[in-house]
């Protein structure tokens, strides 16, 4: 049975979109923690001396990540809740989520644990996934996450890299446990744990 959903990567989409129509197709975007979570992605923001911060745009262009959107393949008229306005129709967004390669630090990794091959090991990271809340979308996550880990595995078996690393609060430890990633440690600066697992595991994610 084929899959209701399509993906979209952003960099394709901005060869024929400008940001400005990006964002406003994204503004109905709503996650747990507010619609505004997404939106920021392309708004600009500045630290407190005033220098711009890289946002999820600036990381594209640079070829620092690669972000991308699940999108229903059943086309709707506008009055949906958020969809991407493309050439031939409107398409919901459901989610998304975003893959880049990553250092797992030495001193980030707790003293107790021998998971990893080797100290300051090069990840694949899965930086954001995030539900669209206003779509009932039943395991919606686990299915963002079973993508994640189909497109890593077509880079894997062309350019290795071990180990896959997701960064997420304490509530999610547990979640993603299910999914085979083991805690590892800690990151200082953003505050959230680290968990990592083999990309050669078996890919089948759990309810």
């Amino acid at each position: 049975m084929s899959s209701p959903f399509v993906i979209l990567d952003l960099n394709s989409y901005l060869q024929y979109y400008s940001p400005e129509e990006i964002l406003s197709d994204l503004s109905l975007f709503k996650s747990r923690n507010g619609s505004e979570e997404l939106c920021h992605f392309i708004q600009e923001t500045f630290n407190e001396d005033g220098t711009k911060k890289d946002n999820f745009l600036d990381f594209e262009n640079k070829h620092l990540c690669r972000i991308y959107f699940i999108l229903s393949d059943k086309v709707n008229d506008s009055s949906d809740k958020c969809v991407l306005n493309l050439k031939n129709g409107a398409y919901p967004v459901y989610g998304y989520f975003s893959i880049s390669a990553k250092i797992f630090y030495e001193t980030n990794l707790y003293t107790d644990q021998s998971l990893l091959s080797k100290k300051n090991t090069v990840t694949y990271l899965i930086g954001h996934l995030c539900k669209n809340d206003s779509y009932e979308w039943e395991n919606g996550g686990l299915f963002m996450l079973q993508q994640c880990f189909e497109i890593i595995e077509s880079v894997h078996q062309k350019i290795g890299i071990e180990y896959i690393l997701i960064e997420c609060d304490k509530s999610l430890i547990e979640y993603y446990s299910r999914q085979h990633f083991k805690e590892v440690g800690f990151n200082r600066k953003s505050g959230l744990f680290q968990m990592i697992r083999k990309v050669s595991e078996n890919p089948k994610i759990s309810c």
